[in-house]
């Protein structure tokens, strides 16, 4: 039965239910990181690029009391500079940080006034400096290790993979070895589809059955089997940017705001090199070029948010989302329906390109 927004709470849950969306779309097609075919991504030293993300409220369910609203916001760190950063909203609005990670996000209230809210429109802009990035020196205690060490119930061991571990990992105890080791196998294993109904869940065990998928599906079977092997391993959720290529002029696009369009990658730590970024799926895609995302990263990329199983600040009233890319909003605690009652939609333009 098509969705209704004048639906009561219960049968918006079950919708939600029925429909397989939960607390987050499936995620399906993406933009491909590398660029056009024959791009080199280690001739690329960086990026610079101005974002809009705008999340529209379109229609609310006619018994919503209230509209909480949560945009992940990117954060400065080593591989990226955020700067200029605007936002627009006719409601109050907050900045706050996911607490296990301290991943950055906007916080939008309706509690006045819910009956004639929508439409409305959040927007943050903002100017990302993202450099081709390698293995950075850090220091992991015992502690801080742990959040790093964490699986959830997606991402998780089985006996089917726990074969495929011990088979690819064989007797190599150093982190550095295990992730080369683990990497190449992933690699063998799946094939890379983004069209296959289910794909993008990071669902190891659905990954095992059908062996394909993308990003999330390649990324969650290695954080899976580093975690099982005691190597920390820290999930990175952003964005995808083509490669220009070398020498063109600036340019300008939408990224899909649909559940489609994200792009993950991860880091492990070894004690010896200390984070190391791995992008296990584009190095599959690149076939022998691939060798560059073990251990570096193009800078055609934006980060948004750290870890999966996330839980809001303030904390949502749905379960915890898989990954944090995408705007998430709910009346009332219940989560509402993309393209239903909500979309986002996230525009770049390039404005500067520097070559090695």
């Amino acid at each position: 039965m098509p969705y209704s927004p004048h639906q009561t709470a219960c049968d918006r849950r079950e919708f939600i239910r029925v429909a397989g969306l939960g607390t987050a779309a499936l995620v399906g097609v993406g933009i491909r990181p590398g660029g056009a075919a024959g791009v080199d991504p280690s001739a690329y030293a960086l990026m610079e690029f101005d974002v809009r993300y705008r999340t529209r409220i379109h229609r609310l369910p006619a018994e919503a009391r209230d509209v909480n609203l949560w945009m992940p916001l990117p954060s400065s760190d080593t591989a990226q500079q955020i700067s200029n950063l605007e936002i627009e909203s006719p409601w109050p609005h907050e900045i706050t940080r996911e607490r296990a990670f301290g991943s950055r996000m906007l916080h939008v209230a309706v509690t006045e006034g819910v009956g004639d809210a929508a439409p409305f429109d959040v927007e943050a802009r903002y100017h990302v400096t993202r450099s081709r990035v390698g293995a950075q020196r850090d220091w992991l205690t015992d502690l801080d290790a742990k959040k790093y060490l964490t699986l959830t119930p997606t991402v998780r061991m089985t006996d089917e993979i726990e074969q495929f571990a011990a088979r690819v990992v064989g007797r190599a105890t150093d982190p550095y070895d295990i992730a080369r080791r683990v990497s190449d196998g992933i690699q063998e294993l799946l094939f890379y589809d983004k069209t296959i109904p289910g794909c993008g869940t990071g669902d190891t065990a659905w990954i095992m059955k059908h062996r394909r998928g993308k990003c999330d599906d390649y990324h969650a079977l290695y954080m899976a089997i580093m975690v099982s092997r005691g190597v920390p391993i820290r999930w990175h959720q952003g964005f995808p940017l083509p490669l220009p290529e070398p020498g063109a002029s600036a340019s300008a696009g939408q990224l899909e705001g649909d559940c489609t369009g994200a792009h993950c990658w991860v880091s492990f730590y070894a004690p010896d090199h200390g984070w190391v970024p791995v992008d296990v799926s584009e190095a599959d895609k690149l076939g022998d070029g691939g060798g560059f995302f073990f251990g570096h990263l193009s800078p055609n990329r934006f980060q948004v948010s750290v870890g999966r199983a996330v839980v809001l600040t303030p904390a949502q009233g749905g379960a915890p989302l898989p990954s944090f890319a995408y705007a998430y909003a709910e009346s009332d605690g219940i989560p509402l329906v993309y393209t239903a009652n909500y979309e986002n939609i996230i525009t770049y333009t390039v404005t500067n390109v520097e070559m090695s």
